[in-house]
Parts: structure tokens; sequence; C-alpha cells
């Protein structure tokens, strides 16, 4: 993909970390790499966490104060929306002079680094452009002319955004009726919804809960559950939870699918839910 300027943006899982001549964004950089080469910016990976700089920021800030740059912007692929920004400004350099950017960039970055639970601290609509804009780029199955066109698309909203404050894409995303079951301390709480669990649990966040399950209605047997917590200073042992879930299961003869993200944050079910009890899980989360 490229632009009259002879800008050309490089999409490739192959790419090196440090790639020759090129702008390297989120390539699969270490910190050394990071401190050892120029124009290379990176938040992911085991060494980077959500206290790190964001890599958007720093590419934003070296292009406002005048660090030369080549021509060439690679990266893996479509990581998240920041990504994204950094090649409209890449491609589009009068939006770094705009007034909005700033502002733009470093909310980008907080939705970036924090997450799902960062949507709930924006303004609903601007969630929902973030959310359709993340859902628009699949990790697999677009061939690289659809890439390519929806990365213009994209740039295209996101300078709309800048420029006019427009939300040109929403998606069918709508926010998920709640229902509270019960609450308990240090931001516990206990709820259903019939919609997606982790929608539901933006909505929660957005509440002011930190911690809890969020489960599917009971139409049959089994209910599909997700148990979170908001941050690693938010106590929930979803680690130690998992394990006794799955020997429950086992002992069902069921299968012991509980699986924990690798951030720490998400306890999620079987995809087909599970006939343990509400009132059990919630005992074995007392327990731990």
């Amino acid at each position: 993909m490229s632009d009259p300027m002879k800008l050309s943006v490089h999409i490739d899982k192959e790419l090196p970390p440090v790639v020759p001549n090129a702008i390297s964004f989120e390539t699969g950089l270490s910190k050394v790499q990071l401190e050892q080469n120029e124009a290379t910016y990176e938040h992911h990976g085991p060494e980077f966490s959500a206290l790190d700089k964001g890599a958007l920021p720093c590419f934003y800030e070296d292009l406002i104060l005048g660090h030369p740059f080549p021509l060439i912007f690679a990266t893996h692929q479509i990581n998240d929306i920041d990504t994204l920004f950094a090649i409209a400004l890449f491609l589009h350099r009068d939006l770094a002079i705009h007034p909005s950017t700033a502002a733009a960039v470093y909310t980008i970055d907080f939705v970036h680094r924090l997450g799902l639970p960062a949507l709930a601290h924006l303004d609903n609509n601007l969630a929902k452009f973030f959310s359709a804009l993340r859902d628009y780029f699949p990790v697999t199955g677009l061939t690289q002319r659809e890439l390519s066109d929806r990365i213009k698309s994209a740039v295209g909203w996101l300078r709309e955004y800048v420029y006019n404050g427009t939300l040109s894409l929403r998606g069918a995303y709508s926010s998920p009726v709640i229902k509270i079951l019960d609450q308990g301390t240090n931001g516990f709480v206990i709820a259903e919804t019939s919609g997606s669990l982790v929608d539901g649990w933006v909505e929660l966040y957005r509440m002011g809960f930190l911690r809890g399950l969020l489960v599917s209605p009971n139409y049959s047997d089994k209910r599909r559950i997700l148990i979170t917590r908001k941050s690693s200073f938010v106590p929930l042992n979803l680690i130690m939870a998992g394990q006794i879930l799955n020997q429950m299961e086992l002992a069902m003869g069921e299968s012991d699918e509980w699986h924990v993200t690798p951030d720490n944050l998400w306890l999620e079910s079987p995809k087909e839910g599970t006939l343990i009890l509400v009132k059990d899980i919630i005992e074995v989360l007392v327990r731990i």
C-alpha cells in the first residue's frame, strides 16, 4: 500500500524485528532493540506491560519533534487501532499538527494498553467506534487487497474523527442489557446478560464494578460464565479458581475447559457452558 508521495506501508508477519530502511512498528522488538535502533516502536511481548509507554505516542512525539523517518512503515499486522492511527499519521502528516490529534493519540494508546476495561471510561459512541474498528480487522481471513482497502477506509474514518469529530463506523454493537443479581465487597458483582459477556463486562466496568462473574441466562442446564478482575491491582486468584473449577468439571464427567487469559484477568467457562451452579462458583471464589 502506498501514497502519491512514495510513502509505503508494508504488512508482513515474516518481517524481522528491525526492518532495514523502514519504521519498525510493533514487529516483535525487544527493549534492547528499541534502545539500539532508530525508528523502532513496540508495545507487545512479555517485556512490555500496561505501565510501559505505548508505541503510538512514542511515534507521534518523534514525528512532531522532527525525527527523520524512512519512507517505509513496516508492521507485522494490524494488531490494534494504535497501529491504524500510526499508519494514518505516517501517510497524512497534516494530522500531526492538528490540535485534536494529541487527544486522539493518547486516548487510543489508553485503550490499547489497558484493553477492554478502558472502553468503559470513554464516551459510549467513541467506545463503539473503536470496537467497530477492531472488528473490521480480523486476525485471519483477509486477502492483501482486502486488507489494503480496509486500511484506506479506516484511515479515512480516523481523519474524519480528528478533523470533524465524526464517528463514521459503529458496527452492529449495542450495549447489552445487564441484570444485577448480587453485589459484594471491593467492587464484586454477580450479573446476568443475554448478550456478549465481554461487552457486558465493559458495561459493568462503566457502572463502577471491579470484579466478579457475568453469566448467560439459564436457558438450558448449562450457562456460559465469564469471571474477571479489572486489573492486577484487584484481588481475585483466577488461576487457582480455574484449577478448582476444572477439577469440579472432571468430577461431573465434563471437560476441563475453564481457561485463564495470558494477562490473568479473565477466566472463561467452556464454550458450551458449565453445569456448575453459580452459587458453587461463588463459594470457590470466596475460598481462594
